[in-house]
């Protein structure tokens, strides 16, 4: 029997670093100062880490690609473009290409020349994951999937949503709102992450004797649609503030609320989940959550290698390089540092 081999983790444990990190320094990937890199190769020859080229490449695959499925309804939002971007290089890393999953899945035979599969939140009775379970394509999911199918996954990673949500709720009740409302996704675009922001705000106002108000809307909501469920939302003469879940709806409100004679700012808080780079993350009126999905897609592929390489891992794994940007600051602040 060989001896165990000493993983990455581990290493990434004795000198304090992140998984990222010491992956970075010992396949010369990311940006690594000298001083790093050398500390970690010191930690690596101390513990007697030895680089496995067969896992490094998926040992045992027979094609040298992997997928990666995206809902279709949403595949135009940007956080699944970087997240693509992000996991294509984390491939390429692997020396794999990837194959981004796009044909209906009720169209013609499939044939999925992949050897392992990257879910990004996976949505109850969708054909598509099911045909991918039936042809026995190791997967992991971003994002936890439906109950029917959590059997057949290899291993989940996901993001603190629910703290997130908690975080910022309780910052805008610290900042003096006394009601927030919520805009969430409707039914047709319910995964884990929809359903942890919303019953987390429920569950918030609970807590807080606060009435909740919260309203669905479709992922890729037209204007009217949009505007139909903000305006529901803060009919309520008292709430203060809005708290939108879909990216770039937080952004897209500012104009329905103005309409309304509501001016976001001081005298109503406005927040969004899953922040749009370009119009939430930069706009000083919108406290926003930054779910690094470039880095998130990356990682989620250092965990379906580690599947492939029959490496140790836990089957549910927790992406926490996340952030959040205050309304009024002008950096984001980490989630390591807001733990603090």
């Amino acid at each position: 029997m060989s001896a165990r081999r000493v993983t990455i983790v581990e290493i990434a444990q004795h000198v304090g670093l992140s998984k990222t990190t010491v992956s970075d320094a010992l396949h010369g990937g990311g940006r690594v100062s000298p001083a790093t890199a050398a500390k970690v190769a010191a930690a690596a020859r101390e513990l007697g880490y030895v680089t496995n080229r067969a896992a490094r490449q998926l040992r045992g695959r027979s094609v040298g690609a992997l997928g990666i499925y995206i809902p279709p309804i949403a595949r135009n939002f940007n956080f699944y473009m970087e997240f693509a971007f992000g996991a294509a290089h984390g491939s390429a890393e692997h020396d794999a290409d990837l194959v981004l999953f796009a044909r209906d899945a009720d169209v013609g035979p499939r044939h999925f020349q992949v050897d392992g599969v990257i879910a990004v939140d996976p949505l109850p009775g969708d054909p598509m994951l099911e045909r991918l379970v039936d042809a026995g394509i190791p997967m992991v999911t971003a994002g936890r999937p439906p109950e029917a199918l959590a059997d057949a996954v290899s291993a989940v990673i996901e993001a603190p949503h629910g703290d997130l949500t908690r975080l910022v709720l309780d910052h805008l009740w610290e900042s003096g709102y006394a009601r927030p409302a919520f805009v969430g996704s409707d039914r047709r675009f319910y995964s884990s992450w929809a359903d942890d922001v919303r019953r987390t705000y429920v569950e918030w106002c609970g807590a807080h004797s606060v009435a909740p108000s919260a309203f669905d809307c479709p992922l890729d909501a037209t204007a009217d649609e949009l505007s139909t469920a903000v305006r529901s939302a803060v009919r309520p003469s008292d709430v203060d503030a809005l708290v939108c879940a879909p990216q770039g709806f937080a952004g897209r409100s500012i104009g329905i609320l103005e309409s309304l004679g509501v001016h976001t700012g001081t005298a109503f808080g406005l927040a969004s989940l899953s922040s749009d780079p370009t119009t939430e993350l930069g706009n000083p009126r919108i406290t926003a959550v930054d779910l690094a999905p470039w880095t998130f897609g990356r990682e989620s592929i250092v965990l379906l290698a580690a599947v492939l390489g029959g490496d140790q891992h836990d089957h549910l794994n927790r992406f926490a390089d996340v952030g959040v940007r205050i309304a009024g600051e002008t950096t984001t602040r980490s989630w390591e540092s807001l733990q603090a």
